[in-house]
């Protein structure tokens, strides 16, 4: 997911999944569920003790029990009834995420157990229901991609077979989702097309906000930058005429800080990538957050080298920095850092010191002390690789700056780097006028010019060539029109 690739995030402990847990009894209202109701409050109490039970314990007496409320032969369903049927499925979802029974969950939804609740209640409950149980699927077994879209595909069968279009178009969308994650981007972007096409004719500004947001992440995905920001851009107009919550406000805002960042605009990026960490902040989704506060101390890091260095635009021998010029010790407050401290931070923090002591050797060895916290995310990963271009080349002119002709052994011995390496550097940066010199491969040595001032007697004559050039153009444009008189 995004990166961009996005980065999926490990499963939450299964102790704090009591969100989709409801054990608040519902009012009666005449029909007497009392039964349905003892035998709900047993298989929760057995869920909730999962953690110091074998798994095994539940895998087959608490599916049995639920099946019993959604299966009983008394076929209730009053308000009441209803409502304990529902948390029925929400459990028994539960108990085959936990003991890992995929078959099961892909059967549950259309097979004969759910059929009956279906059958009985309004399309809005069906819907409801449909989408909290692939909700509650994608937070518990997050990374089984497979299982999800076999679920997906299925709902969207049998959404077809009962013409409910609605509730279709919301599972396709789950599945172009899927399908990203999955990295399967042009079955994911021919679904996205077809479902733009008819959130268009219906003006669904809800869905049409979050498939803009999928396409714009399937096109940065396949580096097409100028498709991500137009879909982006597109989710935000669509979201400007309806209101948005927070949670899909911060990832439009995280996503921009993406393209942005992309771009080197690493300051707005930062602005972006704050708004999305406080929203998500507020609704305490550290799993989010975290990536987005990563986000935010590389672009400080970036930012705050790049302007010292001076290295991404003009460069030259003489661009040299003091450490106070890239004072990263403040990069995040210490609430932040209270909050959300752990090896992320710490491997972020590492980097922030070995850019401020513009230490290629810690950068290095950072990366491979904190290869997981690093290399697993596409946009840091990415973002990194131009860091180390940039400490390179500037531990490379600081090297350099002494001498107008130096071995390449020398220069390598230095910076402790394989020799083809320095020398393949160098020539791209003489290339690239980062300096003037040249490589004497026979004698391996690299000869440095000084900079000196431009010969003003040449610019001055291809100055007046270039006029001349325009003078003669307009003459001959003007005698043509003559002719044709």
């Amino acid at each position: 997911m995004s990166a961009m690739d996005v980065t999926t995030p490990d499963p939450a402990p299964m102790e704090e999944d009591k969100d989709y847990v409801m054990v608040e009894k519902p009012e009666d209202a005449g029909e007497d569920v009392s039964d349905l109701q003892s035998s709900l409050d047993t298989a929760i109490e057995m869920i909730e003790k999962h953690s110091v039970t074998p798994i095994s314990d539940i895998a087959t007496s608490v599916p049995a029990i639920l099946q019993t409320v959604l299966q009983e032969d008394q076929d209730r369903f009053s308000t009441a009834a209803v409502s304990i049927k529902e948390q029925a499925i929400y459990n028994l979802t539960k108990v085959y995420c936990l003991t890992k029974n995929y078959e099961q969950i892909v059967g549950l939804l259309t097979g004969d157990v759910c059929h009956a609740f279906f059958s009985n209640v309004t399309k809005a409950k069906c819907a409801r229901v449909i989408r909290q149980v692939l909700d509650l699927i994608c937070d518990l077994i997050p990374e089984e991609y497979s299982t999800q879209e076999t679920i997906c595909r299925q709902i969207i069968s049998w959404c077809t077979e009962q013409k409910r279009s609605f509730l279709r178009q919301r599972v396709e969308a789950k599945l172009a989702t899927v399908l990203y994650a999955r990295k399967e981007y042009s079955e994911s972007l021919s679904l996205i097309d077809e479902l733009l096409l008819q959130l268009k004719k219906l003006d669904d500004k809800q869905l049409l906000v979050e498939i803009h947001l999928i396409e714009s992440k399937v096109h940065f995905a396949l580096r097409g930058l100028q498709k991500a920001k137009a879909a982006l851009t597109a989710s935000r107009t669509a979201a400007g005429a309806i209101y948005v919550a927070p949670s899909m406000q911060a990832s439009i805002d995280s996503m921009s800080g993406i393209l942005h960042c992309e771009e080197r605009d690493y300051d707005t990026a930062h602005s972006y990538f704050l708004e999305a960490f406080e929203q998500l902040d507020q609704l305490d989704d550290r799993e989010r957050a975290l990536p987005c506060l990563k986000y935010m101390m590389l672009c400080r890091i970036l930012d705050s080298l790049g302007k010292a260095l001076k290295l991404s635009a003009v460069g030259g021998v003489g661009s040299k920095t003091k450490k106070r010029d890239v004072d990263l010790s403040n990069i995040i407050s210490p609430k932040q850092n209270l909050k959300y401290g752990g090896e992320d931070i710490d491997a972020m923090n590492a980097i922030a010191a070995a850019a401020s002591s513009r230490s290629l050797k810690d950068f290095e060895a950072t990366t491979k002390k904190y290869m997981k916290q690093l290399q697993t995310d596409i946009l840091i990963k990415h973002h990194l690789e131009i860091l180390n271009e940039q400490l390179l080349e500037s531990n490379l002119i600081r090297i350099i700056e002494p001498y107008s002709c130096v071995e390449i052994t020398h220069v390598a011995s230095l910076i402790e780097m394989p020799l083809h390496v320095v020398e393949k550097k160098l020539s791209q940066m003489i290339l690239d006028s980062k300096f003037k010199g040249i490589l004497d491969q026979g004698k391996g040595q690299l000869i440095v010019y000084e900079e000196g001032d431009g010969d003003m007697a040449m610019e001055k004559g291809l100055e007046v060539i270039a006029n001349m050039d325009n003078v003669v153009t307009s003459l001959f444009a003007r005698s043509q029109i003559l002719r044709s008189l």
